[in-house]
Protein backbone atom coordinates (compact mmCIF):
# COMPACT_ATOMS: atom_id res chain seq x y z
CA UNK A 1 0.00 0.00 0.00
CA UNK A 2 2.87 2.35 0.82
CA UNK A 3 4.42 1.59 -2.59
CA UNK A 4 1.12 2.44 -4.32
CA UNK A 5 0.88 5.64 -2.34
CA UNK A 6 4.41 6.60 -3.27
CA UNK A 7 3.67 5.80 -6.92
CA UNK A 8 0.52 7.91 -6.80
CA UNK A 9 2.34 10.78 -5.11
CA UNK A 10 5.06 10.57 -7.75
CA UNK A 11 2.47 10.68 -10.56
CA UNK A 12 0.78 13.67 -8.98
CA UNK A 13 4.11 15.44 -8.63
CA UNK A 14 5.01 14.70 -12.25
CA UNK A 15 1.63 16.00 -13.43
CA UNK A 16 2.10 19.13 -11.36
CA UNK A 17 5.59 19.72 -12.79
CA UNK A 18 4.31 19.20 -16.34
CA UNK A 19 1.49 21.66 -15.70
CA UNK A 20 3.87 24.27 -14.32
CA UNK A 21 6.16 23.80 -17.31
CA UNK A 22 3.28 24.51 -19.70
CA UNK A 23 2.21 27.58 -17.72
CA UNK A 24 5.83 28.78 -17.67
CA UNK A 25 6.08 28.27 -21.42
CA UNK A 26 2.90 30.30 -21.91
CA UNK A 27 4.35 33.04 -19.71
CA UNK A 28 7.46 33.15 -21.89
CA UNK A 29 5.28 33.28 -25.02
CA UNK A 30 3.40 36.26 -23.58
CA UNK A 31 6.65 38.09 -22.92
CA UNK A 32 8.10 37.24 -26.31
CA UNK A 33 5.47 38.80 -28.57
CA UNK A 34 3.12 41.79 -28.57
CA UNK A 35 0.94 40.41 -31.36
CA UNK A 36 -2.15 39.48 -29.36
CA UNK A 37 -3.89 37.48 -32.07
CA UNK A 38 -0.84 35.34 -32.80
CA UNK A 39 -0.29 34.89 -29.08
CA UNK A 40 -3.86 33.72 -28.48
CA UNK A 41 -3.63 31.17 -31.30
CA UNK A 42 -0.28 29.86 -30.04
CA UNK A 43 -1.59 29.54 -26.50
CA UNK A 44 -4.69 27.70 -27.74
CA UNK A 45 -2.52 25.24 -29.69
CA UNK A 46 -0.20 24.68 -26.72
CA UNK A 47 -2.91 24.08 -24.11
CA UNK A 48 -5.00 21.91 -26.46
CA UNK A 49 -2.01 19.67 -26.97
CA UNK A 50 -1.31 19.51 -23.24
CA UNK A 51 -4.83 18.57 -22.10
CA UNK A 52 -5.48 16.41 -25.17
CA UNK A 53 -8.36 18.53 -26.47
CA UNK A 54 -9.28 18.17 -30.13
CA UNK A 55 -10.40 21.79 -30.24
CA UNK A 56 -10.26 24.95 -28.16
CA UNK A 57 -12.69 27.88 -28.28
CA UNK A 58 -12.83 31.33 -26.73
CA UNK A 59 -16.26 32.94 -26.73
CA UNK A 60 -16.53 36.66 -25.96
CA UNK A 61 -19.69 38.48 -24.95
CA UNK A 62 -21.13 41.07 -27.35
CA UNK A 63 -23.10 43.55 -25.23
CA UNK A 64 -24.77 45.15 -28.25
CA UNK A 65 -26.39 41.96 -29.55
CA UNK A 66 -26.44 40.05 -26.22
CA UNK A 67 -24.62 37.17 -27.90
CA UNK A 68 -21.54 35.05 -27.39
CA UNK A 69 -19.26 34.92 -30.42
CA UNK A 70 -16.12 32.93 -31.21
CA UNK A 71 -13.08 35.16 -31.13
CA UNK A 72 -11.02 32.01 -31.45
CA UNK A 73 -12.17 28.52 -32.40
CA UNK A 74 -9.61 26.04 -33.67
CA UNK A 75 -10.99 24.07 -36.59
CA UNK A 76 -13.02 26.91 -38.09
CA UNK A 77 -12.06 28.32 -41.45
CA UNK A 78 -10.49 31.78 -41.68
CA UNK A 79 -13.06 34.51 -41.16
CA UNK A 80 -15.74 32.11 -39.91
CA UNK A 81 -17.43 33.14 -36.69
CA UNK A 82 -20.09 31.42 -34.61
CA UNK A 83 -22.65 33.48 -32.69
CA UNK A 84 -25.12 32.12 -30.15
CA UNK A 85 -27.43 33.65 -27.57
CA UNK A 86 -25.71 34.47 -24.28
CA UNK A 87 -28.16 32.15 -22.47
CA UNK A 88 -28.11 29.23 -24.94
CA UNK A 89 -26.37 25.90 -24.52
CA UNK A 90 -23.51 25.00 -22.24
CA UNK A 91 -21.49 28.10 -23.12
CA UNK A 92 -24.49 30.28 -22.31
CA UNK A 93 -25.11 28.45 -19.04
CA UNK A 94 -21.49 28.82 -17.90
CA UNK A 95 -21.49 32.50 -18.91
CA UNK A 96 -24.72 33.22 -17.01
CA UNK A 97 -23.97 31.06 -13.97
CA UNK A 98 -20.31 32.09 -13.69
CA UNK A 99 -19.08 28.60 -12.82
CA UNK A 100 -17.23 25.93 -14.78
CA UNK A 101 -18.94 22.87 -16.20
CA UNK A 102 -17.27 19.56 -17.10
CA UNK A 103 -19.51 17.46 -19.37
CA UNK A 104 -18.28 13.91 -19.91
CA UNK A 105 -20.95 13.03 -22.48
CA UNK A 106 -22.97 15.79 -24.14
CA UNK A 107 -25.65 13.31 -25.23
CA UNK A 108 -26.61 13.00 -21.58
CA UNK A 109 -26.50 16.74 -20.88
CA UNK A 110 -29.89 18.47 -21.33
CA UNK A 111 -28.25 21.91 -21.56
CA UNK A 112 -26.36 20.89 -24.69
CA UNK A 113 -28.28 22.13 -27.75
CA UNK A 114 -25.94 21.10 -30.58
CA UNK A 115 -26.44 24.52 -32.19
CA UNK A 116 -22.73 25.05 -32.84
CA UNK A 117 -22.37 21.52 -34.22
CA UNK A 118 -25.19 22.21 -36.68
CA UNK A 119 -23.43 25.34 -37.90
CA UNK A 120 -19.98 23.75 -38.21
CA UNK A 121 -20.71 20.11 -39.04
CA UNK A 122 -18.50 19.09 -36.13
CA UNK A 123 -19.55 16.47 -33.57
CA UNK A 124 -19.01 17.33 -29.91
CA UNK A 125 -18.70 14.52 -27.39
CA UNK A 126 -17.16 16.07 -24.27
CA UNK A 127 -16.71 19.65 -23.04
CA UNK A 128 -14.84 21.51 -20.36
CA UNK A 129 -16.07 25.10 -20.12
CA UNK A 130 -14.77 27.84 -17.83
CA UNK A 131 -16.20 31.37 -17.32
CA UNK A 132 -14.09 34.44 -18.14
CA UNK A 133 -14.31 37.62 -16.09
CA UNK A 134 -12.46 40.93 -16.07
CA UNK A 135 -10.74 42.54 -13.10
CA UNK A 136 -14.04 44.04 -11.93
CA UNK A 137 -15.63 40.59 -11.88
CA UNK A 138 -17.87 41.29 -14.88
CA UNK A 139 -18.39 38.23 -17.11
CA UNK A 140 -16.79 38.68 -20.52
CA UNK A 141 -17.08 35.22 -22.07
CA UNK A 142 -16.14 31.54 -21.71
CA UNK A 143 -13.10 29.36 -22.42
CA UNK A 144 -13.85 25.89 -23.77
CA UNK A 145 -11.97 22.65 -24.38
CA UNK A 146 -13.75 20.30 -26.79
CA UNK A 147 -13.48 16.50 -27.15
CA UNK A 148 -10.89 14.86 -24.95
CA UNK A 149 -8.57 12.65 -27.00
CA UNK A 150 -7.45 9.28 -25.64
CA UNK A 151 -8.34 7.88 -22.27
CA UNK A 152 -10.54 8.34 -20.33
CA UNK A 153 -12.44 10.04 -23.21
CA UNK A 154 -13.52 13.01 -21.08
CA UNK A 155 -11.81 15.87 -19.27
CA UNK A 156 -10.52 15.15 -15.79
CA UNK A 157 -10.30 17.10 -12.58
CA UNK A 158 -6.63 17.76 -13.38
CA UNK A 159 -7.71 19.27 -16.71
CA UNK A 160 -10.20 21.47 -14.88
CA UNK A 161 -7.54 22.61 -12.39
CA UNK A 162 -5.17 23.40 -15.27
CA UNK A 163 -7.86 25.38 -17.11
CA UNK A 164 -8.56 27.44 -13.99
CA UNK A 165 -4.86 28.29 -13.59
CA UNK A 166 -4.55 29.05 -17.30
CA UNK A 167 -7.52 31.43 -17.32
CA UNK A 168 -6.16 33.23 -14.29
CA UNK A 169 -2.79 33.63 -16.02
CA UNK A 170 -4.12 34.96 -19.33
CA UNK A 171 -7.22 36.84 -18.05
CA UNK A 172 -5.60 40.26 -18.57
CA UNK A 173 -4.60 39.30 -22.10
CA UNK A 174 -8.12 38.11 -22.89
CA UNK A 175 -9.62 41.33 -21.56
CA UNK A 176 -7.29 43.36 -23.77
CA UNK A 177 -8.32 41.30 -26.80
CA UNK A 178 -11.99 41.79 -25.94
CA UNK A 179 -11.51 45.54 -25.59
CA UNK A 180 -9.86 45.56 -28.99
CA UNK A 181 -12.87 43.72 -30.43
CA UNK A 182 -15.30 46.10 -28.75
CA UNK A 183 -13.37 49.11 -30.01
CA UNK A 184 -13.43 47.77 -33.57
CA UNK A 185 -17.16 47.09 -33.30
CA UNK A 186 -17.84 50.55 -31.83
CA UNK A 187 -15.84 52.19 -34.61
CA UNK A 188 -17.82 50.25 -37.22
CA UNK A 189 -21.11 51.35 -35.63
CA UNK A 190 -19.95 54.96 -35.41
CA UNK A 191 -18.81 54.89 -39.03
CA UNK A 192 -22.23 53.61 -40.11
CA UNK A 193 -23.96 56.27 -38.00
CA UNK A 194 -21.75 58.94 -39.52
CA UNK A 195 -22.79 57.77 -42.98
CA UNK A 196 -26.45 58.05 -41.98
CA UNK A 197 -25.87 61.48 -40.46
CA UNK A 198 -24.05 62.60 -43.58
CA UNK A 199 -26.97 61.45 -45.68
CA UNK A 200 -29.39 63.45 -43.54
CA UNK A 201 -27.09 66.45 -43.57
CA UNK A 202 -27.09 66.24 -47.35
CA UNK A 203 -30.87 66.24 -47.29
CA UNK A 204 -31.59 69.00 -44.80
CA UNK A 205 -28.57 71.32 -45.07
CA UNK A 206 -28.80 74.81 -46.57
CA UNK A 207 -27.38 73.77 -49.94
CA UNK A 208 -28.59 70.20 -50.12
CA UNK A 209 -30.79 68.18 -52.44
CA UNK A 210 -34.11 68.71 -50.66
CA UNK A 211 -33.63 72.42 -50.09
CA UNK A 212 -32.38 73.02 -53.63
CA UNK A 213 -35.40 71.10 -54.93
CA UNK A 214 -37.66 73.13 -52.66
CA UNK A 215 -36.22 76.41 -53.96
CA UNK A 216 -36.61 75.24 -57.55
CA UNK A 217 -40.15 74.08 -56.78
CA UNK A 218 -40.99 77.48 -55.28
CA UNK A 219 -39.77 79.25 -58.44
CA UNK A 220 -41.70 76.85 -60.66
CA UNK A 221 -44.81 77.45 -58.57
CA UNK A 222 -44.39 81.21 -58.75
CA UNK A 223 -43.72 81.55 -62.48
CA UNK A 224 -46.05 78.72 -63.41
CA UNK A 225 -48.78 80.44 -61.44
CA UNK A 226 -48.27 83.65 -63.42
CA UNK A 227 -48.46 81.75 -66.72
CA UNK A 228 -51.60 79.92 -65.63
CA UNK A 229 -53.23 83.19 -64.58
CA UNK A 230 -52.49 84.68 -68.01
CA UNK A 231 -53.91 81.63 -69.74
CA UNK A 232 -56.97 81.61 -67.48
CA UNK A 233 -57.62 85.25 -68.30
CA UNK A 234 -57.31 84.47 -72.01
CA UNK A 235 -59.60 81.47 -71.59
CA UNK A 236 -62.18 83.63 -69.86
CA UNK A 237 -61.97 86.30 -72.57
CA UNK A 238 -62.26 83.79 -75.43
CA UNK A 239 -65.12 82.00 -73.69
CA UNK A 240 -67.01 85.26 -73.22
CA UNK A 241 -66.30 86.15 -76.87
CA UNK A 242 -67.76 82.86 -78.08
CA UNK A 243 -70.88 83.22 -75.98
CA UNK A 244 -71.68 86.93 -76.30
CA UNK A 245 -70.05 88.26 -79.50
CA UNK A 246 -71.15 86.68 -82.74
CA UNK A 247 -68.40 88.26 -84.91
CA UNK A 248 -65.67 86.90 -82.59
CA UNK A 249 -67.17 83.43 -82.14
CA UNK A 250 -65.30 81.74 -84.96
CA UNK A 251 -61.96 83.29 -84.02
CA UNK A 252 -62.39 82.42 -80.32
CA UNK A 253 -63.47 78.89 -81.16
CA UNK A 254 -60.39 78.50 -83.33
CA UNK A 255 -58.21 79.41 -80.36
CA UNK A 256 -59.97 76.86 -78.18
CA UNK A 257 -59.87 73.93 -80.58
CA UNK A 258 -56.37 74.60 -81.99
CA UNK A 259 -57.04 75.80 -85.53
CA UNK A 260 -56.23 79.32 -84.48
CA UNK A 261 -52.62 78.22 -83.72
CA UNK A 262 -52.20 76.63 -87.15
CA UNK A 263 -52.22 73.14 -85.61
CA UNK A 264 -55.32 71.87 -87.32
CA UNK A 265 -58.50 70.80 -85.62
CA UNK A 266 -57.02 69.51 -82.36
CA UNK A 267 -60.02 69.95 -80.18
CA UNK A 268 -59.63 71.66 -76.82
CA UNK A 269 -55.86 72.04 -77.18
CA UNK A 270 -55.95 75.34 -75.39
CA UNK A 271 -58.16 74.00 -72.62
CA UNK A 272 -55.93 70.94 -72.16
CA UNK A 273 -52.83 73.11 -71.95
CA UNK A 274 -54.39 75.29 -69.28
CA UNK A 275 -55.56 72.22 -67.36
CA UNK A 276 -52.08 70.66 -67.45
CA UNK A 277 -50.45 73.90 -66.28
CA UNK A 278 -53.02 74.27 -63.52
CA UNK A 279 -52.32 70.70 -62.35
CA UNK A 280 -48.57 71.35 -62.34
CA UNK A 281 -48.94 74.55 -60.32
CA UNK A 282 -51.31 72.84 -57.88
CA UNK A 283 -48.79 69.99 -57.41
CA UNK A 284 -45.91 72.39 -56.72
CA UNK A 285 -48.15 74.22 -54.27
CA UNK A 286 -48.85 70.95 -52.46
CA UNK A 287 -45.10 70.37 -52.15
CA UNK A 288 -44.75 73.80 -50.56
CA UNK A 289 -47.11 72.66 -47.81
CA UNK A 290 -45.47 69.26 -47.41
CA UNK A 291 -41.89 70.52 -47.12
CA UNK A 292 -42.06 72.10 -43.61
CA UNK A 293 -43.34 68.94 -41.82
CA UNK A 294 -40.94 66.80 -43.87
CA UNK A 295 -38.04 69.03 -42.87
CA UNK A 296 -39.07 68.89 -39.19
CA UNK A 297 -39.28 65.09 -39.36
CA UNK A 298 -35.81 64.81 -40.89
CA UNK A 299 -34.34 67.10 -38.23
CA UNK A 300 -35.98 64.98 -35.53
CA UNK A 301 -34.42 61.88 -37.10
CA UNK A 302 -31.06 63.59 -37.05
CA UNK A 303 -31.45 64.38 -33.34
CA UNK A 304 -32.28 60.71 -32.64
CA UNK A 305 -29.18 59.63 -34.52
CA UNK A 306 -27.05 62.09 -32.58
CA UNK A 307 -28.48 60.80 -29.29
CA UNK A 308 -27.82 57.22 -30.39
CA UNK A 309 -24.26 58.13 -31.28
CA UNK A 310 -23.68 59.68 -27.85
CA UNK A 311 -25.05 56.48 -26.26
CA UNK A 312 -22.69 54.38 -28.36
CA UNK A 313 -19.72 56.54 -27.36
CA UNK A 314 -20.47 55.84 -23.72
Amino acid sequence: MSENRLRNDSDILQDRVARLEVLLKISRMMNATSDQETLIRNIAAEVSSYVGADRCSIFFYDRVSDQLYTHLATGLSAGQQIRISSSTGIAGYVFQAGKELNVHDVSKEPRFTGEVDQKTGYRTRSLLTFPLTNRQGRPIGVFQFVNKQGRPGYFTEDDKAFQAELVEQISDLLELVLRKDELAQRNAILEEQMKELSAFEYLIGDRTAVNLLFRANRKIHYWGGIVVLVFLVLMAVTSLGMVHFEPMRKTMLGLHIGTGFGLGARYYLYTDAVSALTLAVSSTGLLLYLYPPLNRWMKAQKQRMMAKRVKTDR
